[in-house]
């Protein structure tokens, strides 16, 4: 797209591709939380949803029909501003809906397709394009986007359903919680106090790294797997989109066990183990194919190495995405429950996910900056060091400060 309809030079290819990786993610992380702020004090969910997948589809419209540059990136930066408020919005209405006993079950079965959606594009948009051509392509976001709006009108939210409450008895919890907030107005003055609280917090702030390392390190894939395996192994586009799907399809089968583990165990172990098996694998891939070490790279051995070490980083990723959402509703919920007017009348949930959000492009965006510099600067396989030694920082911080159901446990036995 790049070369052919918007005239860039091959020389400038990768350039571009990671600075249009990295904005959206740029605009997502100013826009992140002003749409979380509002979410939180609109009267229910429906319309900003609405409202952020309108804004994809006009996005991508402008993306797919750009042949001047600056079309494309504001297709891009519209792009990321609607796609951050509907995976807030989205998430927040999911969350909203479950008790903290199952939040890690949904936000892990949620996490399997979020997962899926952001590794499958590059690979169905490679098959569809050799396939099918440029605007059948783009067709199929555009008819996901008007399925999703479909689906949207036709939730209930718990905040829609009629109050099975008694007038009298709506009344007596009202007034509850307004003496509760020391009868001032709404959320004024407690709310005031989710960012610092939010941000105070070591459990939170190390899911929101690993949060921000996750993206990071599947938009680095994104930026420089295709060129890399063209240079080494001479594939095509279909091998590369085989690729992406290697990396995908674990997630679908391995994201609700992640869920169920952190429901039962608590985020710390899985997080720990799999960001240092992570480490491991990422090394693997850069000695695949790579001349200088023969037992990597004769007799087929590098694609056959790196197809191995794709197919585990699949099967480790939903066990490190997911942790924010679970860490912070999780803490939300903690200080809720010992105080609930803390947050305001409608909680924090749009404000935690603007923070998951916030970490989320934080990632998309320096990801590809990162890898682009490292592979122009040095190579891929001193990339793939630099990436492992990173993976091993965030298992530290995973195993000292994330949450531990059997620590808490003998806590409360105490």
């Amino acid at each position: 797209m790049l070369e052919e309809r918007l005239h860039v030079g091959s020389d400038q290819t990768q350039r571009f591709t990671s600075i249009s990786l990295a904005l959206h993610g740029l605009v997502s992380v100013f826009g992140g939380p002003l749409i979380g702020h509002f979410a939180d004090k609109a009267s229910n969910r429906k319309l900003p949803f609405l409202i952020a997948l309108v804004g994809c589809i006009i996005g991508t419209f402008m993306v797919a029909c750009a042949t001047s540059v600056g079309v494309f990136f504001g297709g891009r930066v519209l792009q990321g501003i609607s796609g951050s408020g509907a995976w807030i919005v989205g998430l927040a209405t999911a969350a909203n809906a479950v008790g903290p006993e199952q939040i890690g079950t949904t936000i892990g079965i949620l996490m399997a397709f979020v997962n899926a959606g952001m590794i499958t594009g590059p690979m169905v948009s490679g098959f569809i394009l050799e396939a099918g051509g440029y605007w059948l392509t783009w067709s199929v976001p555009v008819v996901l986007l008007l399925i999703d709006v479909a689906a949207r009108l036709l939730i209930i939210e718990n905040s829609e359903r009629p109050s099975t409450k008694a007038p009298a008895e709506a009344e007596e919890i009202d007034s509850l919680l307004h003496s509760q907030d020391g009868g001032q107005e709404g959320p004024s003055a407690p709310s005031s106090n989710f960012w610092r609280t939010m941000l105070s917090n070591s459990r939170v702030m190390t899911a929101l790294l690993i949060g921000t390392w996750g993206p990071a390190l599947s938009t680095c894939f994104n930026a420089t797997l295709p060129l890399h395996v063209l240079n080494i192994f001479g594939w095509s586009s279909s091998r590369v989109g085989l690729m992406f799907f290697l990396l995908a399809v674990p997630g679908l089968f391995f994201s609700p066990l992640a869920g169920y583990l952190r429901d039962r165990i608590g985020t710390r172990k899985p997080a720990t183990m799999a960001l240092g098996l992570q480490a491991v694998f990422l090394v693997l891939l850069g000695f695949a194919g790579n001349s200088h070490f023969d037992w990597a790279c004769s007799g087929g051995r590098g694609p056959a190495l790196y197809i191995l070490s794709i197919v585990a980083m699949g099967i480790l990723r939903p066990f490190i995405s997911g942790i924010g959402p679970v860490e912070l509703t999780s803490v939300v919920k903690a200080e809720e429950a010992k105080n609930p007017a803390i947050f305001g009348p409608r909680g924090g949930h749009s404000r935690v996910f603007s923070l998951v959000e916030v970490a989320a492009t934080a990632g998309m965006t320096i990801g590809p900056i990162i890898s682009g510099i490292l592979v122009e600067q040095f190579d891929y396989y001193r990339m793939s060091w630099i990436l492992s030694v990173i993976s091993i920082i965030m298992a530290t911080l995973a195993y000292t400060f994330l949450g531990d159901k059997d620590k808490a446990r003998e806590a409360n036995a105490e």
